[in-house]
């Protein structure tokens, strides 16, 4: 069940998106909010840039910017949370971005994070490391748009280990969900895969999920996001990096495509 939803917010794009999915979800499953902002700590503004270019002031400005900046935030997230009516904590947290996210997921449900670009500096951004290190649940929105409501959900299924864990740990979404689709793709000398079977134990948790199998004349990632775009699901749900992860950045893969398609919510979990 979905009790407890993490969900990042600052003045970075995707922020306010985030917050309205994380509401949205709340309401729906009568679940917590736990709202968190992550200070930059001085020592990590300073790795760029040499001590020598600060000076006492210009320490003591930074921090109270920073200071005034998360004030202003915390009173704006507030206003929105409030008016929701869902339960919430603001946690502020100074320190680095993938410890605080690791620490604080852990006592989630699910986290709220947004999607990056296709370059090579994004797929070793944050949200990535988080996936792989954490394990747990997250949903990676658009930075822009629509960020889904969950009601129209396309299942990416392979039959590994990571697809089935997916699948598992989204089954309360699943559960609330107006359209399953469960998507294999057909690949030249592979064993069939039993998408049947994952039908029969949905429909066993009250889910009704339709099958449905494509050819590979398209890359898999691309014949993933098509379909998704056909049948207009708002919501991918994915294993997270079947391939060694360091392989996929370099020579693509389905993980990294599905991060940065900017269109659909995915669903993930490792």
């Amino acid at each position: 069940m979905i009790k407890t939803i993490l969900v990042p917010v600052g003045n970075a794009q995707g922020a306010e998106e985030r917050l309205d999915l994380a509401v949205d979800l709340a309401n729906k499953y009568d679940a917590h909010v736990t709202a968190l902002y992550i200070l930059t700590p001085m020592g990590d503004m300073v790795k760029s840039v040499p001590i020598e270019a600060y000076s006492g002031v210009s320490f003591a400005h930074f921090e109270k910017e920073q200071e005034e900046e998360a004030e202003a935030l915390r009173e704006k997230y507030e206003k929105k949370l409030k008016s929701s009516g869902v339960r919430y904590d603001w946690y502020q947290q100074t320190g680095d971005v993938l410890t605080q996210l690791n620490l604080h997921a852990r006592a989630a449900d699910l986290t709220i994070l947004s999607q990056k670009g296709d370059d090579f500096d994004d797929i070793l951004s944050v949200t990535h490391d988080f996936i792989i290190e954490n394990g747990l649940p997250v949903i990676v929105i658009p930075s822009e748009g629509d960020n889904g409501n969950c009601k129209n959900v396309l299942i990416a299924w392979d039959n590994g280990k990571q697809s089935a864990k997916a699948v598992h740990d989204a089954l309360p979404i699943l559960q609330n969900a107006d359209k399953v689709t469960v998507l294999t793709i057909a690949e030249d000398g592979k064993h069939r895969l039993p998408e049947a079977d994952i039908c029969k134990k949905l429909a066993r948790h009250g889910v009704n999920a339709e099958a449905l199998t494509e050819d590979t004349i398209m890359a898999i990632a691309d014949r993933v996001l098509e379909t998704a775009k056909n049948i207009d699901a708002n919501l991918i749900v994915s294993g997270a990096w079947g391939h060694r992860r360091l392989r996929e950045i370099i020579f693509g893969g389905v993980t990294k495509k599905l991060l940065s398609n900017q269109k659909h919510s995915v669903y993930l979990s490792h």
